[in-house]
């Protein structure tokens, strides 16, 4: 598994049961590589930079932290977004989730919880 030079990574997180692993950029997208098979499984595009990735329990289903402002929760066997969450009105700069809640932080020094499920 071997990405661009170019890319700017900003997270690495591995899925807790799964051979999964995504990769956050600041390019805009977050890859999924399988790594069992060291392959790239799907690419993730964002409109902003990604800081930040997280699984969601043992679920398929990827909550990612954009530098838009905006929380996305991705089914990753579909592909797709399958929720969205906003609020806050700058850059998010961090993440952490916790069973169903997602504690995030922005650039302005506000932190929001939101309830995902």
């Amino acid at each position: 598994m071997e990405t661009s030079p170019s890319d700017s990574v900003e997270h690495v997180v591995f899925h807790p049961s799964r051979n999964l692993v995504a990769v956050s950029y600041t390019d805009n997208k977050v890859c999924l590589w399988d790594t069992a098979l060291q392959r790239l499984r799907h690419t993730l595009p964002h409109p902003d930079g990604v800081v930040k990735s997280c699984w969601a329990g043992e679920a398929l289903h990827l909550v990612t932290c954009c530098l838009d402002g905006v929380i996305r929760v991705w089914d990753v066997d579909q592909n797709q977004t399958i929720a969205e969450v906003t609020g806050h009105r700058d850059q998010l700069l961090d993440m952490k989730i916790s069973d169903n809640l997602v504690v995030t932080a922005d650039d302005s020094g506000h932190v929001k919880v939101f309830r995902i499920s």
